[in-house]
């Protein structure tokens, strides 16, 4: 039998993109949470309200829809103009400047479809602001830690939160160098858990080098662990399958 060691298989100390306030706390030690949950706010009033007025902004085509009606209309008095002029009623000067109002007024209706644009980009970078001033979870996994209270100052070097991913896990263990030969990638083994109950596992990695001062090397080795109820940190002892 070879002494182990059961870890989880990713521990995250957790914070937010930017400093602020912590406003909510939304886990609490021992929950379980989904890849990118919400776990944490930072107070975000100003960015909210970013939010809002770019929101308004994209939903209002008034601007757009004015210059329609202006282009449109200066184009029809352009064409009144032109046909005034084949007859000689009119001088040619008044046609040239409402075809010039016109094209203008195209030109302004541009103008403001380029700022419903505008306001369209306006509106991403708020929300990516707000978000920012969220603390997302990076993995499925098992909160382990908060380590602020809301109300407290935070910045960017301090984590939130202490997430471990425990599905799967990963099983450590050093060997004798003369048991290298042994093993493979994808080999089984039985772990028996100091908790209690055996479970089985599965090497995913060799190490290539020998430590020279004990002459092992080390083995990583995954195990299933869907309901969590094998617990990270423990320690353990392994016996290998044979290989064919």
């Amino acid at each position: 039998m070879t002494e182990c060691l059961v870890q989880a298989n990713e521990v995250a100390r957790v914070g937010a993109a930017e400093s602020g306030v912590l406003s909510k706390l939304l886990v609490e030690r021992a929950d379980r949470v989904n890849k990118g949950q919400v776990m944490a706010e930072l107070e975000a009033s100003e960015e909210d309200s970013q939010v809002e007025l770019a929101r308004l902004r994209v939903s209002s085509d008034i601007a757009v829809r004015l210059a329609q009606r202006k282009a449109e209309t200066a184009e029809l008095n352009a064409r009144r103009l032109t046909i005034l002029v084949e007859r000689k009623l009119v001088p040619d000067a008044e046609q040239e400047a409402a075809i010039l109002a016109a094209q203008s007024a195209r030109l302004e209706e541009e103008e403001a479809i380029y700022q419903m644009k505008i306001a369209e980009v306006q509106l991403k970078a708020a929300l990516a602001a707000r978000e920012r001033k969220r603390v997302r979870a990076p993995f499925d996994g098992v909160v382990t830690d908060t380590l602020m209270s809301v109300g407290e100052l935070y910045n960017e070097q301090a984590p939130i939160i202490v997430l471990a991913q425990i599905d799967p896990l990963h099983v450590e263990a050093y060997l004798p160098a003369a048991r290298r030969a042994e093993l493979e990638i994808g080999q089984t083994a039985e772990i028996t858990l100091e908790t209690g109950g055996a479970i089985s596992g599965v090497i995913k990695v060799i190490d290539p080098v020998l430590d020279a001062a004990t002459g092992t090397f080390g083995l990583q080795l995954d195990v299933a662990n869907p309901d969590g109820t094998i617990l990270a940190g423990q320690s353990c002892s392994l016996r290998f399958a044979q290989t064919n």
